[in-house]
């Protein structure tokens, strides 16, 4: 049902990496998060609590459409607009005919089937050449299904609350997938992945579940955000 969406997708989706200085001889290197481009001209979106983590020592780049296209020497990512009450960033990284997703800013209806996507349980390791092994850096995708709508505030930790204004997916994101699209079987982005509710517990007496479920910032909001700093990008409705 999906698959063409997600050929759309491995071709506009990428992961975040997020490189912090130690010392002169020693960084640390990780996914932070995952972008999704939304014109040809190298203009992404993600979620703002991506950089949370950030320090003088900190920076961001595009290393590609991994696993398969992994692009040398990697290409800083510079931020664009923030909405930090609604935890969302635009980007851009020095790229020009970039492969985009069109919004949908229409809040989906309870049972709208979606997908989720991003870059969890990334692995990254030396290789014998003295550089870093990339194959592990994968993309995921999950199908799934609206549950509901809904608006909670999130603590970033650090005393800054965000609003997540929105919907609820069944299945749950992981990290890494913070800021990658919610699009639907039209290839068409909804929302932008963001939190995961708390957990409930499930029990028959005997035996307990932990339930959580995924929340998808409406496009809407990154329509918003374009609009108001006239960054260009394509939106079909329902």
């Amino acid at each position: 049902m999906f698959v063409k969406s997600i050929q759309l997708a491995q071709k506009a989706i990428f992961p975040i990496f997020r490189f912090e200085r130690l010392s002169d001889s020693k960084t640390n290197i990780g996914v932070a998060g995952t972008g999704f481009f939304v014109n040809q001209n190298g203009y992404f979106i993600t979620v703002a609590h991506v950089f949370d983590a950030s320090n003088k020592n900190t920076s961001y780049k595009f290393w590609g459409h991994l696993p398969d296209k992994i692009r040398n020497p990697n290409i800083e990512i510079v931020e664009v607009a923030r909405d930090d009450s609604y935890d969302i960033v635009v980007g851009r990284v020095s790229l020009n005919n970039t492969d985009f997703f069109y919004l949908d800013t229409d809040v989906p209806l309870i049972g709208h089937s979606v997908c989720i996507s991003g870059y969890p349980m990334s692995k990254i390791s030396p290789n014998n050449k003295g550089g870093l092994e990339l194959g592990g850096v994968r993309r995921y995708f999950q199908p799934s299904f609206v549950l509901d709508k809904v608006m909670t505030d999130i603590d970033n930790g650090k005393g800054l609350k965000r609003r997540h204004k929105g919907f609820l997916v069944r299945d749950v994101g992981l990290f890494g997938m913070s800021g990658g699209p919610v699009f639907d079987i039209k290839g068409r982005v909804i929302g932008i992945q963001a939190s995961v509710t708390d957990p409930r517990v499930s029990s028959n007496g005997t035996r307990s579940i932990t339930v959580e479920n995924a929340i998808a910032i409406q496009s809407s909001l990154i329509e918003d955000l374009l609009n108001k700093h006239k960054i260009k990008y394509f939106k079909i409705k329902s």
